[in-house]
């Protein structure tokens, strides 16, 4: 039987189970994310995971949402430091997060575990990690309309531009050597002129 554990505790295991989660994501992608190896770093019994968390899946859900709302977070946060328009602080934002996550071991491969948890999570009708890009969205847009830009936006539009990135990403080791990037950036540029338009009122 697994430990009661107190407001505070809980606050404090669930914040470690969160690091670990996210080192071992990281490090071995989403099939070898381990609930044993997990508690066993934790410190905690294998069913006091199950007190914070319905499933693996879950859990996993809540990883990925947390990764982006601390990115996001932090990026609005220094709003005020960008010197980008806004076209170009989305085309870097796709650039970056997809060059970044094109050395991350989930996504090395062409049937990405990642991207296949999407695909599961938004069919069962969970759809946290998209709702959180579009908070983000939607706060920088009304900063960067407060600050003199009108503002048009397809938000579904841009959330597919995402996802078709990662398809992209996921299978980089198919392109030739120097071409990767090059072919990336012109596909973030041509999807954000697609979907968004910023001109200065």
């Amino acid at each position: 039987m697994s430990k009661a554990f107190s407001e505070e505790e809980r606050a404090q295991v669930q914040e470690k189970l969160r690091r670990i989660g996210l080192k071992l994501l990281a490090e071995s992608g989403i099939k070898n994310v381990s609930i044993r190896e997990l508690t066993k770093a934790t410190g905690i019994a294998q069913g006091g995971f199950y007190t914070f968390y319905k499933d693996k899946d879950e859990f996993v859900c809540d990883l990925m949402c947390l990764r982006v709302r601390e990115k996001t977070d932090l990026m609005y946060q220094n709003r005020r430091k960008i010197k980008d328009t806004p076209r170009f602080f989305l085309v870097n934002l796709f650039y970056q997060s997809g060059m970044h996550l094109k050395e991350n071991k989930a996504f090395q491969n062409g049937e990405s575990d990642t991207l296949a948890f999407w695909r599961k999570t938004a069919s069962q009708g969970n759809h946290q990690i998209e709702e959180t890009y579009i908070s983000f969205l939607r706060r920088m847009i009304a900063y960067w309309e407060k600050t003199g830009w009108q503002i048009e936006c397809d938000e579904k539009g841009l959330l597919n531009a995402g996802t078709a990135a990662g398809i992209l990403f996921s299978n980089a080791a198919f392109f030739e050597e120097g071409y990767f990037e090059k072919i990336y950036r012109a596909f973030c540029e041509g999807e954000v002129d697609r979907f968004f338009r910023a001109t200065k009122a």
